[in-house]
């Protein structure tokens, strides 16, 4: 009876060992964190600030491009989740049940006699359980979803490189948008203040009886114009910068000092390191993240076919079981059975009929494949008429820009001539009107070819999809 005592507090012994080791992995396996938490937000980006390092700023601290990267993550889970499939599974359970009456089975007495009732159970019974499966043949299904989780990390990280694209394309873009915005509203002063020294010079002309009135009314009406069209340039510097702020993750008020980009054509009027238009195609064909994911997603659903097929072969499996049922709670004390046992065993099923699930799903997944085939042919032309206007308007953007370097000049001697004949009343107010606004939007004409030239880099390199 010792023995037994002893062997029974040693089985107990080591079922409580095996529950504490069941809830060590349940808490394993248990949800992680995703990611890692972000560094603290950098207060203000380095100044004066440059195009590059805002594109680097923002690529830290912008909120979209963060939620790609979570994408991914989560993308890279799934990878881990598909892999469990080629590991054992343990599961474990714990029953209880207390019966009303105690079961009983009752043996027929022969004629004239009574029965007999045996107890086959006690009244309260507390069952353990573990059971531990390791797969051995899914019809190649475990492996097929394996291959899907990875194409689908392979997708996700193909969609974070084009959030990163489109993001240096943006935070540059917008960059050079707020310059253009600074240098319109210095124009726009700079022409304020040119009317206000004709408005000057007009009024002294008429006190001296030189000049009409009129002239002066023009004046101050040209001047007026100008104020409104200060006012509208410094307004749309407000809006541009909120936009660059909120892409940086700034407050939409913080104001930052911008470095001119230093990206010009030579000055003949050609852009410069420019590949030749076959050879940019060519590396948009391999870096272009867009036509990468959609490849991976041709692979995805070749592998779902694969899956689908996999319910026709029969699924072998290989498990192992180990309980312990008894009156009290650690199932050691069982007058009536085994107090434990245990068992291996191989386990088959086989759907033999399904109604053709299986073959209506292959096709699904046929059919989707050949649909992001078509779309990828259309993208793939799509990525090069992108490369080639491009392409084109950077070559039409460094000829503008040239050629608007000449007209400042010009507009410049022609104010100047015309001023000094106007107080030498060799020509009429209008004149010097007309140059004014002909030197303003000379100006405007070269910023625009300035910063175009440059947009139009930016927007090369993004249809190429890497840098130049």
């Amino acid at each position: 009876m010792r023995s037994a005592r002893h062997g029974g507090i040693r089985r107990s012994f080591f079922l409580s060992a095996l529950i504490f080791a069941s809830v060590l992995l349940m808490f394993a396996a248990g949800p992680a964190v995703s990611g890692q938490e972000s560094p603290d937000p950098q207060a203000l980006p380095p100044q004066p600030l440059t195009i590059e390092g805002a594109v680097d700023f923002g690529l830290v601290h912008n909120p979209v491009f963060q939620a790609a990267d979570e994408d991914l993550n989560a993308a890279k889970k799934g990878v881990d989740m598909a892999r469990a499939g080629f590991l054992p599974r343990l599961d474990t359970s714990y029953e209880y049940t207390r019966w009303k009456d105690t079961p009983v089975i009752k043996i027929q007495g022969s004629p004239g006699t009574a029965g007999n009732e045996v107890e086959v159970s006690s009244r309260d019974v507390n069952r353990w359980e573990g059971t531990l499966t390791q797969p051995l043949f899914r019809g190649f299904g475990v492996k097929a979803q394996y291959e899907i989780a990875k194409e689908e990390r392979n997708v996700a990280g193909f969609r974070k490189e084009e959030t990163r694209l489109n993001l240096k394309r943006d935070i540059r873009g917008v960059f050079l948008q707020v310059l253009f915005a600074q240098r319109s509203l210095e124009v726009v002063t700079e022409s304020v203040a040119q009317l206000e020294a004709h408005l000057r010079d007009a009024k002294a002309l008429f006190r001296q009886g030189l000049t009409a009135e009129n002239d002066v009314l023009k004046a101050e009406v040209a001047l007026a114009d100008a104020k409104q069209r200060e006012a509208t340039a410094s307004k749309q510097l407000l809006i541009t910068r909120a936009r660059l702020n909120r892409l940086l993750g700034l407050d939409e008020g913080t104001e930052l000092d911008l470095a001119e980009w230093d990206k010009l054509p030579s000055p003949d009027g050609k852009a410069a390191d420019v590949p030749t238009l076959d050879a940019l195609s060519n590396r948009a064909e391999k870096a272009r993240p867009e036509l990468s994911a959609t490849s991976a997603s041709i692979r995805e659903t070749e592998q779902g076919a694969r899956l689908a097929r996999s319910s026709a072969y029969p699924h072998l499996s290989l498990f192992g079981t180990y309980y312990r049922e008894g009156e009290d709670f650690l199932a050691t004390e069982n007058n009536f059975a085994n107090d434990n046992n245990a068992a291996v065993g191989i386990r088959m099923d086989w759907n033999l009929f399904e109604g053709g699930k299986m073959r209506a799903e292959a096709s699904q997944w046929g059919h989707r494949r050949e649909a992001l085939k078509k779309r990828e042919q259309d993208l793939l032309k799509q990525v090069r008429i992108e490369v080639k206007d491009s392409y084109e308007q950077l070559q039409v953007a460094a000829r503008n820009l040239a050629t608007a370097r000449v007209a400042v000049k010009q507009a410049e001697e022609n104010l100047r001539m015309t001023t000094l004949q106007y107080r030498q009343q060799v020509v009429i107010s209008t004149e010097v009107l007309d140059s004014e606004v002909y030197l303003a939007q000379a100006r405007t004409n070269y910023f625009q070819a300035l910063y175009g030239y440059q947009l139009a880099w930016v927007d090369l390199e993004r249809a190429v999809g890497e840098s130049l």
